[in-house]
């Protein structure tokens, strides 16, 4: 320990670039696998957007709505990333209700979670705002409807109900309608679940998974089948889609991301700290010529190499954790702009850390080891 401090101290340039080195490594590790999590599910909530799909959705066989307690329900379940309820009825245009060039004979009312609605769909706005849970009078619908019906941001949309007509202000456009089906009037849960007098209750689940894995996926699935009984169906994404393939090609991607963060970075520490003490020759042989012995020797540059490991690791994961929430931000608008997606705030997962701390004083340590071996073995006369 003394010949340790004695050494690093005497040196202060040396041992403040070797400490550089060591927590560069660490920062490119840390830093891009915090952002690998965030761009990866980013990657695939716009895949699904894109698609109009999620992973599962869970009604009953009877198409007949239910207790929105089975949406805790599912939400709780191992392997599901995020779930969101909705009641969806059609509603009937009467005759003469709209003008007829609008061609209109029926629409869907669609009560969504504000919310939660946004954790498994991405609804990119061409104009306005989104729902906000407590709104009353408040809809969106898309720029294809809005045309048809000759509406724009602001105004009043009438639609048939039992209790008569209901007019709702149209906060937000959505993009046109580009699948075949009902054109769609989205409110508030709450909202629909009073003009359909259905209070607390919901006919659709919408849920995505936490993994791309066939297994874990089927796991998932069969305890979303167990949990809700055999009164409910599930329409599930196929293993073998063209969407879950990319979203598996998207994840092999930043994991080779990953993989060569650790590389580079793993590489930056041993290089630097293997050149460090193969230098020490010199310095070694004149401690073993005045009487050191190899395990001194060995243990001097493991202390050395252990300070240096952790300082340089503390000072990595901390600036690393900066540098990837400032590559997030400046990413962000361009995301949005260019690719139209949405980013999150880092994610600092317990492996990552783990590995980050690992790479830093484990690869440090066996750093100078090895050549610290080496360099014991040569005689003090040599």
């Amino acid at each position: 320990m003394t010949l340790a401090s004695r050494y690093l101290w005497g040196r202060k340039l040396r041992t403040f670039l070797t400490t550089l080195a060591v927590m560069f490594g660490v920062l490119v590790i840390f830093a891009m696998n915090i952002l690998i999590p965030t761009l990866l599910e980013a990657f695939q909530g716009n895949l699904r957007a894109a698609s109009h799909q999620v992973d599962v959705t869970v009604s009953l066989k009877t198409g007949e709505s239910f207790a929105s307690s089975v949406w805790r329900k599912v939400k709780g379940i191992e392997g599901v990333q995020a779930a969101a309820g909705s009641l969806n009825r059609t509603l009937n245009i009467p005759d003469n209700y709209f003008p007829k060039s609008a061609g209109l004979s029926v629409l869907a009312l669609v009560g969504i979670d504000p919310a939660a609605a946004q954790t498994v769909r991405d609804y990119s706005l061409k104009q306005g705002r989104f729902l906000r849970a407590d709104d009353t009078t408040a809809a969106l619908i898309t720029l294809s409807l809005a045309e048809q019906l000759g509406l724009n941001l602001g105004d009043t949309l009438s639609l048939p109900t039992a209790d008569g007509a209901v007019k709702l202000k149209l906060v937000g456009l959505l993009p046109a309608r580009t699948l075949p089906g009902n054109e769609e009037v989205l409110v508030a849960l709450s909202e629909a679940q009073r003009l359909l007098d259905l209070p607390d209750r919901i006919n659709t689940l919408e849920a995505n998974f936490d993994s791309t894995d066939p297994a874990r996926r089927a796991a998932t699935q069969q305890a979303l089948a167990q949990q809700l009984g055999k009164n409910y169906q599930l329409g599930a994404l196929s293993s073998g889609g063209e969407l879950l393939a990319s979203f598996q090609t998207g994840q092999t991607a930043f994991d080779l991301l990953g993989v060569m963060a650790l590389l580079m970075g793993g590489f930056i520490i041993f290089n630097t700290f293997r050149t460090i003490v193969a230098e020490r020759r010199h310095d070694i042989g004149m401690l073993r010529a005045v009487g050191a012995s190899r395990g001194t020797i060995l243990g001097m540059i493991l202390i050395e190499g252990l300070l240096q490991g952790v300082l340089g690791t503390l000072a990595g994961l901390a600036l690393g954790y900066l540098l990837g929430a400032g590559l997030l931000s400046l990413l962000s608008p361009i995301f949005a702009q260019f690719l139209h997606i949405k980013t999150g705030a880092p994610v600092i997962e317990p492996a990552v850390v783990m590995v980050s701390v690992a790479l830093g004083v484990g690869v440090t340590l066996a750093a100078g080891l090895l050549p610290a071996l080496s360099a014991s073995r040569v005689t003090p006369l040599e």
